[in-house]
């Protein structure tokens, strides 16, 4: 089933011009990253979308957090889109995809590391053809696949997993597209709403530049106290009721690792910095409720978001409506249905 503006040519219009504005600021770019907010909301379609109109401006290298590209979905058993890539593109493979490939590729690099499919193969595709890309599964990994993959191109493109943020953190990706769709819910409000949210996030204001040099590479939990940062009496975040012990005089705390729920519920009233969106695993609920003072050290670049309408059960959502209504959130915004 096809869908179509309904609005008539000002929409198209509005359309054509926020593409034109995603690709533009995806060409400016070293690092994209394509982030799907719930399994199947057509982040593989956003990452073939943009790179069909990339592929004629720059030379692209392709990768992921753990495997992706299936030609199944493994939870709902739908065919998914793979990855299409033409002569000259660079990807990321592990072994046991490498073998089944049917795509002509010279291969750049062989890890020493490996995944649970094999070491991580990075190529040259020298035709053209769907393949399987499977990368790296930690963040300081992908930093190593990210660098030498700018050795061959002069833009990389990361293609997000299944509730893996940790690919977009700002410190590898330096802009960010966000997909969400019906695939989250079949309730537009709760689509809205969650997009909403996520962009939030990865929007917090960040800390001043001092105080981001002091704290970027610490470790653990560290706490403002008379004007200076000293590590917290407390092995891990996990445990930060016990600084009831030693009191709650501090005025800014920083965590390392995870902000979640407890740990929010306990610091609410105090500044809280983290390194990036990505360390936030904090409810809506919660959030909303404490309107809490997060900073980051450094906050994301998110140059669009795309719609998927389809939910993996068949149901067809307007996407129409969705984009006018996050537009009316997020004016300045490229918000695109991919499949229009």
């Amino acid at each position: 089933m096809t869908q179509m503006y309904i609005d008539g040519p000002n929409v198209n219009n509005e359309f054509d011009a926020d593409v034109e504005k995603l690709i533009s600021s995806a060409e400016e770019l070293k690092t994209l990253a394509i982030i799907g907010l719930e399994k199947n909301t057509g982040k593989t379609e956003t990452l073939n979308f943009v790179v069909k109109h990339l592929k004629n401006r720059k030379k692209i290298s392709i990768t992921s957090i753990g495997t992706d590209g299936e030609e199944k979905d493994l939870v709902y058993g739908t065919l998914k889109p793979s990855v299409y890539v033409e002569p000259g593109f660079v990807y990321t493979t592990t072994e046991h995809f490498f073998r089944k490939k049917k795509v002509l590729s010279e291969i750049l690099h062989v890890s020493l590391q490996s995944t649970a499919t094999g070491r991580l193969v990075i190529a040259r595709a020298l035709e053209s053809g769907k393949v399987v890309i499977s990368g790296p599964p930690s963040v300081e990994w992908m930093k190593d696949v990210v660098a030498f993959m700018h050795k061959h191109s002069n833009i990389v493109i990361i293609d997000g997993a299944l509730s893996r943020f940790s690919q977009a953190t700002p410190f590898i990706a330096d802009g960010i597209i966000l997909a969400t769709g019906a695939a989250y819910s079949l309730n537009k409000s709760e689509i809205i709403k969650h997009t909403r949210y996520i962009y939030t996030l990865a929007t917090l204001p960040t800390v001043d530049e001092h105080t981001a040099n002091v704290l970027d590479g610490l470790n653990g939990v560290y706490i403002l106290s008379n004007g200076d940062w000293s590590k917290a009496p407390i092995e891990s975040a996990l445990n930060i009721s016990q600084l009831e012990t030693f009191g709650k005089t501090f005025k800014s705390i920083y965590i390392s690792g995870a902000l979640t729920d407890s740990i929010l519920r306990y610091l609410h009233d105090k500044e809280i910095i983290v390194r990036d969106f990505t360390k936030i695993f904090v409810s809506q609920e919660t959030y909303n409720k404490y309107k809490p003072d997060i900073k980051v050290l450094r906050n994301a670049n998110i140059i669009g978001i795309t719609v998927n309408p389809l939910s993996p059960n068949g149901y067809l959502l307007d996407s129409v409506s969705i984009i006018h209504e996050l537009k009316s959130y997020l004016p300045k915004l490229p918000i695109i249905d991919v499949k229009l």
